[in-house]
């Protein structure tokens, strides 16, 4: 038998006697098992109410947990986006030496090798541009420490003072984040 159900059968002192002792008894009974009713309500509400705010508290930080993962995931997948993307650059700045150098025999074009040279770094950089990496302008440009790197100085007539004469090494954006700074001389 549950509490509730003897608690009925009891009167409001607990005992049987209370119940068989008349209507006015159970008149009385009535009104207290109400109270006890109305009680177990407010208790049960208020536990319901307890585990809903708990419940949307979890969801809540089920939420920011999802947004939290995928945030953290789209920077490790930036991080190493950019780590490639710094190794290629390399190469591309070995195939511009390579082009940069003349023939031994004194050649400037080459031939069919120095043309492959070109196409490979024609094809690097397209692919590179297509995933969002750009030069960094330096020809004529005014020197400036959030895109360059000064690694020299020179006294200069025919440029302004702190503007690039020479690059010494190409920079580049990845959309609109500085991947590497471009290293320059800059005029006196």
């Amino acid at each position: 038998m549950t509490k509730r159900k003897r608690k009925e059968e009891d009167g409001p002192d607990g005992s049987r006697e209370a119940r068989d002792a008349g209507e006015g008894t159970l008149t009385g009974t009535r009104g207290a098992d109400a109270q006890d009713v109305d009680a177990e309500t407010e208790d049960v509400t208020s536990e319901l109410d307890e585990l809903n705010g708990k419940w949307l508290r979890a969801l809540a930080d089920l939420d920011n947990y999802r947004k939290r993962v995928e945030r953290d995931r789209h920077r490790w997948s930036a991080a190493a986006r950019e780590e490639i993307i710094l190794d290629l650059l390399d190469v591309v700045d070995n195939f511009e030496r390579a082009l940069a150098c003349e023939d031994p025999d004194g050649d400037s074009e080459g031939g069919s090798l120095r043309e492959g040279v070109e196409l490979i770094l024609k094809h690097m950089t397209d692919i590179l541009r297509k995933h969002g990496v750009t030069p960094i302008v330096t020809r004529a440009c005014e020197f400036d420490p959030n895109l360059h790197e000064a690694v020299g100085h020179v006294e200069s007539t025919g440029h302004d003072p702190d503007h690039i004469v020479e690059e010494t090494q190409r920079g580049y954006l990845l959309g609109d984040r500085l991947l590497r700074c471009s290293k320059v001389i800059v005029s006196k």
